[in-house]
């Protein structure tokens, strides 16, 4: 998969609902199904990508999941819920990333499980997002620790490793029974 992709995954719409907000906008994006209430968009404009999920967190009153795979490395997230941002994480090193002299953010698992209906995952959450960053003590990969997150907040697979870029090249979600015919593309 591609050393750097970014997603949203939304909890509540359905892939229609989604789509039809998209289009309204004029978003060029990939839409998953949707699977367990959750729906992934893969966004083709990164600049936007923050008022984009703030907007679709917003429309629907829902909470919204942005996630980005930095180089491989370092997982990023920002958590929407109802259009506002109430959560931020950026996984260690993140020495490469321009934070503005700012220590980056750490992510509260209490904050992000219970946007979700989760509570009672937290201390999993906690783990996942504590655990470091190499191969022999945690994670090799951002989107190893992407996909225990997804995991363990009940979302479909389907987001983990894919962005719209690695869509456009044939590079689909390797999700165990994803056919890629359920994708909806709008925009551009």
């Amino acid at each position: 998969m591609a050393s750097f992709y970014a997603n949203i995954t939304v909890a509540g719409p359905s892939q229609e609902e989604v789509v039809a907000y998209l289009r309204g906008g004029g978003v060029a994006a990939y839409v998953s199904p949707t699977v367990k209430s959750a729906t992934v968009v893969y966004h083709q404009d990164l600049a936007s990508q923050e008022s984009l999920a703030a907007g679709l967190s917003g429309h629907f009153r829902c909470p919204a999941l942005l996630v980005m795979d930095y180089g491989g490395k370092v997982l990023l997230y920002q958590l929407y819920v109802n259009g506002d941002q109430a959560d931020a994480y950026v996984s260690r090193p993140c020495e490469e990333l321009d934070t503005g002299g700012e220590e980056p953010p750490e992510g509260n698992a209490a904050v992000l499980c219970e946007a979700f209906g989760m509570d009672h995952l937290t201390s999993r959450v906690e783990r996942i997002l504590r655990k470091p960053t190499d191969a022999v003590r945690g994670y090799a990969l951002a989107e190893n620790r992407h996909g225990e997150l997804v995991q363990a907040l009940r979302f479909p697979l389907l987001a983990v490793g894919a962005g719209y870029a690695s869509i456009e090249l044939g590079e689909l979600p390797a999700a165990k029974g994803f056919d890629p015919a359920t994708l909806v593309r709008t925009g551009g």
